[in-house]
């Protein structure tokens, strides 16, 4: 067993949390670039395919609300490693799932293990680690969840060309095991458990999963069924009403599920603020960018994780600098010139192309790993600097809390996206033939003498189309839309990740440690 006294016991905590970390991080990276085969596995769309990621990211965010009065109650250990259980048997549920629908309610029942990992973890890093050595601590911690993302892109890819891309699930099976017994052995001595008699909020934790939940749906759904339909008008109200009286509750409870003073902490609010933003950009580019490689420039899953994994490479590397950096600086310029290098990268991307090489991808991802790298620990140690030391298991609660409503936010706002601009230039191209008719007809003559016998057998005649100069060209003009359809959601991400720049900036640039 491993004492509390010993020298060495804060970085021998770091590293489990960093392993539980891998696990679940790995699991969504792994996760990213399998979506593509599952599309074709199962037969559904983009915007049913979302929901393997929002359900996790949903379900998540609302679980990990009640880990503060879990941590308070039953302390560290056993609910780290409950949370790790649960983590094991959702992802080997996954794997087994014969239905999609199947599939992402194995995700949710995935979630609500991943919810307890990381707000534990970060609780137990605040408390064995003082206020000046947490952006080293946080930086370090990076690194190691960081190592994931680098891995899993190529891991999931091989996984999915190679063997079943069910095995994306099986593969946390031994690292949660491993994760297991480290806790049993390092957490034996944790802080003994003192009597916690207060009631949960079993009503706010309603009316936040309630609002939440239907959010989500509202804007995952909206493009599919119509933004007037009214299912999707009653999700916006419902959600809108539970969320005011989420607040109403949270007023008056005795013991509420969030304690809405801890948003009077200035620092902490605007640190939510940022984190919430730029999940929206690195997330909804994580959603975006595997199926523009899969599905538009035709490489297989494996080439998708490789051009994917230079970006936690750079986040590896630059997260150790910046948690040192934010230790003696303060949080503010590492946060607001890591937005304005992710936004750039955002914006590298708004011309997409076939003629886009793979220098131009890796350069990009380089970039954008850059950027991510100076975010993490500042954000992280900003947010939990800055409040009172009863306050941080809320602290702790809401970070990842933030992260998983901008992730979700972000992936269902840009695969929406993703389809109304893909509409809208197909209608530019559709007004473009009229008003050039004879410029069309001209294409259509060159496809039919020069172009047509190079073309795929199915464009050739003798097929089922009875024009497949007409065919050929419907094919070039859905590719054309769909292409400026990711440079134009691109360009969007880039944009959302700018205003969080400038909110970025209006963080008040203390050292580490000061209002603790």
């Amino acid at each position: 067993m491993v004492e509390k006294s010993h020298k060495h016991y804060k970085w021998i905590v770091l590293a489990l949390v960093v392993v539980s970390s891998f696990m679940a991080i790995l699991d969504v990276n792994i996760v990213t670039v399998g979506l593509p085969k599952m599309m074709s596995h199962f037969g559904i769309n983009v915007t049913d395919v979302e929901w393997v990621m929002i359900a996790y990211t949903m379900a998540y965010s609302i679980i990990i609300l009640p880990m503060a009065f879990i941590r308070r109650k039953w302390g560290i250990k056993y609910p780290f490693i409950i949370s790790i259980a649960i983590f094991v048997v959702g992802s080997a549920l996954c794997g087994l799932a014969p239905t999609f629908s199947y599939l992402v309610i194995f995700r949710i029942i995935q979630a609500f293990g991943g919810a307890g990992l990381t707000p534990t973890g970060l609780t137990l890093l605040a408390e064995v680690f003082p206020p000046d050595e947490r952006g080293e601590a946080l930086g370090i911690w990076s690194i190691g969840a960081m190592v994931a993302p680098a891995a899993g892109p190529a891991l999931g890819g091989y996984l999915v060309d190679y063997v079943n891309w069910r095995w994306i699930f099986y593969v946390n099976v031994p690292i949660g095991i491993i994760s297991i017994l480290g806790s049993i052995v390092i957490l034996m001595h944790d802080i003994p458990i003192k009597k916690y008699t207060k009631k949960f909020d079993i009503l706010g934790f309603l009316f936040i999963a309630l609002s939440m939940g239907s959010l989500l749906y509202a804007l995952n759904e909206g493009q599919t069924l119509g933004w007037h339909a009214p299912i999707i008008i009653q999700s916006e109200l419902i959600s809108g009403f539970s969320f005011v009286f989420f607040v109403v509750t949270e007023m008056f409870v005795e013991t509420p599920i969030l304690n809405l003073n801890i948003f009077k902490n200035y620092n902490f609010t605007i640190s939510a603020i940022v984190n919430m933003v730029r999940a929206v950009g690195i997330f909804g580019a994580m959603f975006l960018l595997p199926l523009y490689i899969e599905n538009v420039l035709n490489y297989n899953a494996m080439y998708a994780g490789i051009l994917m994994a230079p970006t936690a490479i750079a986040v590896a590397f630059v997260s150790p600098f910046s948690g040192k950096i934010s230790d003696r600086i303060g949080p503010r310029y590492p946060l607001f010139i890591g937005l304005l290098i992710v936004a750039a990268s955002m914006f590298m991307f708004d011309n997409l192309s076939l003629n886009t090489s793979i220098y131009d991808i890796v350069i990009n991802q380089l970039i954008r790993g850059v950027g991510i790298g100076l975010l993490n620990a500042p954000v992280m140690s900003a947010a939990l600097n800055s409040v009172k030391k009863e306050l941080i298991p809320e602290a702790s609660g809401l970070i990842p809390v933030t992260l998983q409503v901008g992730a979700s936010f972000g992936i269902a706002f840009i695969g929406n996206e993703l389809v109304v601009r893909q509409v809208y230039h197909l209608n530019q191209y559709a007004r473009d033939i009229k008003y050039n008719f004879y410029a069309y007809h001209n294409i259509i003559s060159f496809i039919n003498g020069d172009l047509i016998s190079k073309a795929p057998s199915y464009f050739r005649p003798g097929t089922i189309f009875p024009n497949p100069s007409l065919s050929f060209f419907d094919y070039i003009v859905q590719m054309l839309a769909s292409i400026a359809s990711y440079g134009d959601s691109f360009a969007i991400l880039g944009y959302i990740t700018l205003a969080g720049a400038a909110i970025a900036f209006f963080i008040k640039n203390k050292k580490s440690g000061i209002n603790l």
